[in-house]
């Protein structure tokens, strides 16, 4: 697994997000969240919703961000999909549960240099993970790309 240069750490202040494109044409989203800096698919792996609109949720214990299309949420630090249930023997009270991993997630190193690296997870013949449906297609990638690769925003509909 190779990591790949993406911004700097200053490039990308707590509290923000920043979609890029890695060199396998993977769109990625990372958000920078109380100091710690998580790198998901920016297509939700629901529908393809943006998630760099999304907001972001503590849910019982976890970082979560919520889709803005149909309210999906995602673990940002494992791509778990999660939800509000009821239990047979418990239904006063919901309790936080799972759909396994949804979302691809990547791996981030924050260098001494400053420079964040990300390395794509995805692995030939590995596992297919829900959001990897919407991660290269050329109708889900917007045409606002600059020439360091940052994307502004991304969207199924044309706005």
């Amino acid at each position: 697994m190779s990591f790949s240069a993406v911004c700097t750490i200053s490039d990308l202040p707590n509290g923000s997000r920043r979609c890029i494109v890695l060199p396998s044409g993977r769109t990625v989203l990372l958000v920078h969240h109380k100091n710690v800096v998580y790198c998901i698919d920016q297509a939700c792996y629901h529908h393809g919703g943006p998630l760099l609109t999304g907001d972001i949720e503590e849910i019982g214990g976890k970082v979560a961000i919520k889709c803005p299309w149909h309210n999906y949420k995602i673990a940002l630090e494992n791509g778990e999909g999660l939800y509000m249930g009821l239990d047979i023997g418990n239904m006063n009270k919901p309790l936080l549960k799972s759909k396994g991993i949804k979302q691809r997630t990547h791996l981030v190193d924050i260098r001494d240099d400053g420079w964040i690296y990300v390395a794509d997870s995805t692995v030939e013949g590995g596992d297919e993970i829900a959001s990897d449906s919407y991660a290269f297609k050329k109708q889900v990638i917007p045409t606002n790309v600059d020439e360091t690769g940052l994307v502004k925003i991304h969207s199924k509909m044309d706005w």
